[in-house]
């Protein structure tokens, strides 16, 4: 037995109709235009006409009937919270440029150093990247030591200098 064939009612033609007269995005105006002539035709023909399947005309008139427009319109993705509001980051940045640790021990920040003093004194469980990344925000970059070999003299690069 095959699925009954759902069409829309007259009362949200109508309105899908009024929609789509003052309506300018494009993919909102493709969803209203199916929706009406899911109205006067066969859902498998607009279906192929729109080049949808039959599923995505039946969710969006569903939609619009429960929502109206705003049942047709996507809704926003937004990205997780900081776990680090302002006064940590500014905690961050005076242990950074003071080259001190909370308790005031001198310390050579790394992002791993930087991570665990993070974690013990503001109990905020932190990935290195998302660390990263804060720094970053906050102006600041990686430095990196020049690479020296095992086996150089450090005299004699001295004495090879121009400007020594």
């Amino acid at each position: 037995m095959s699925r009954p064939k759902k069409k829309i009612g007259e009362e949200a033609l109508l309105k899908a109709k009024e929609e789509l007269e003052k309506l300018k995005d494009g993919k909102l105006a493709v969803q209203l235009k199916a929706i009406i002539a899911s109205g006067e035709y066969q859902v498998e023909s607009v279906a192929l006409i729109f080049q949808v399947s039959k599923r995505s005309i039946f969710r969006w008139m569903d939609k619009f009937q429960k929502a109206g427009l705003n049942g047709l319109k996507d809704s926003p993705k937004g990205h997780l919270a900081s776990k680090l509001d302002t006064e940590h980051k500014k905690e961050i940045e005076r242990w950074i440029l003071s080259g001190r640790t909370s308790d005031g021990k001198k310390v050579n920040w790394t992002l791993n150093k930087l991570k665990a003093e993070v974690e013990r004194v503001m109990d905020v469980k932190i990935s290195t990247t998302a660390l990263w990344n804060y720094l970053k925000g906050m102006s600041f970059v990686l430095k990196k030591p020049r690479p020296t070999h095992v086996k150089a003299d450090k005299q004699k690069q001295n004495d090879f200098k121009k400007n020594s």
